[in-house]
């Protein structure tokens, strides 16, 4: 009788965690975190005029900007705001955000725990305890060396792929420019009447950048250099050439990271875009191809990533003592 009593006990209390445990996975408030929106001078060169311009915004992406998607379009507003007050934005602008912005969208709308993960794997294992089912089915079936990684990337890639859409074609279409937004990173995404999807298959690190009115400026732009890091949950495509996109600037290549210095650009190209540019190519990238550089060209650079994102999962993101955000300018000369 006491045998049966001590099981009874044990399977009601296995049960109250149980419960106990659904209804957390169930809790998506956010934590009490605080994103960064400090506004500084903005750099500018070159003389305004009818041909546009090319505006950078360099900025320290942290776990706050991604607790919802308005946080994260807040904090771009709020740079958006101060080039347009300073009389920067104009139909011909070409704005041009960081690498990997949109590869943190990962965590929006997820419980407290993930955004205060001072680590990526740290995040990681938190979205595979409020997310358990999907996350053991995308388990299964993930390719990479980082599984866990690509199996977070994997159960959250439709939504992420929906939001990326909303926050930066949104952003386009208030502010009325063309806009790269930065990189994000999916399984096999592709375009689908307009609207960024995502497939089945390896992690492909893309860019997509949008028209005056909101809408795609397709082609996709993958990434093919990718980092140590990168490659230990995603995959380059091979043999995809960087597309040429007309924009009201001019005609604009995007390049992602390395690529900008190993990748050769298309004669017609008049403006460069590069999300995640180096400060010394020879050294991260073992190239520098220096035949870009009569080009106008824009290199955004990344200040800051949250969870440590293309570093060790295991080490959390270095926290530099340097300036949250750099906006820079540079107006287009008069073509002939």
């Amino acid at each position: 009788m006491r045998t049966y009593s001590k099981l009874l006990g044990l399977a009601v209390l296995a049960l109250v965690a149980l419960v106990i445990y659904l209804d957390w996975t169930q809790d998506r408030g956010s934590g009490p975190l605080l994103s960064d929106l400090r506004v500084l001078p903005i750099e500018s060169q070159g003389q305004p005029g009818e041909t546009g311009n090319l505006l950078g915004i360099e900025t320290r992406l942290m776990p706050a900007d991604y607790q919802s998607r308005e946080r994260l379009q807040l904090k771009f507003a709020t740079y958006l705001d101060q080039a347009q007050e300073a009389g920067l934005l104009n139909p011909r602008t070409v704005v041009v955000l960081p690498e990997h912005v949109g590869t943190g969208l990962f965590a929006l709308g997820e419980k407290p725990e993930v955004q205060q993960a001072r680590t990526l794997r740290e995040a990681v294992q938190w979205m595979a305890l409020s997310n358990p089912w999907d996350y053991l089915r995308a388990l299964l079936g993930n390719e990479g060396d980082d599984h866990r990684t690509e199996a977070v990337l994997k159960i959250k890639a439709r939504k992420m792929a929906d939001d990326y859409q909303l926050i930066f074609g949104g952003l386009a279409k208030a502010y009325g420019v063309t806009l790269v937004a930065g990189s994000i990173v999916l399984p096999e995404p592709y375009l689908d009447e307009g609207r960024l999807r995502s497939g089945t298959g390896p992690l492909r690190q893309v860019s997509l950048s949008f028209t005056p009115d909101g809408e795609v400026l397709g082609p996709l732009q993958y990434k093919h250099k990718l980092s140590r890091y990168e490659r230990r949950y995603s995959e380059a495509l091979e043999g995809q050439a960087p597309s040429v996109l007309q924009t009201p600037a001019g005609r604009l290549i995007v390049l992602l990271g390395c690529d900008a210095y190993a990748r050769h650009v298309a004669d017609e190209a008049e403006l460069i875009a590069v999300p995640g540019a180096r400060d010394e190519p020879l050294a991260t990238c073992g190239e520098n191809l220096g035949v870009t550089a009569k080009l106008a060209r824009m290199d955004v650079h990344t200040l800051g990533l949250p969870w440590n994102l293309v570093g060790s999962p295991r080490r959390p993101t270095r926290h530099h003592h340097g300036e949250p955000v750099r906006l820079r300018n540079q107006w287009l000369p008069n073509r002939p």
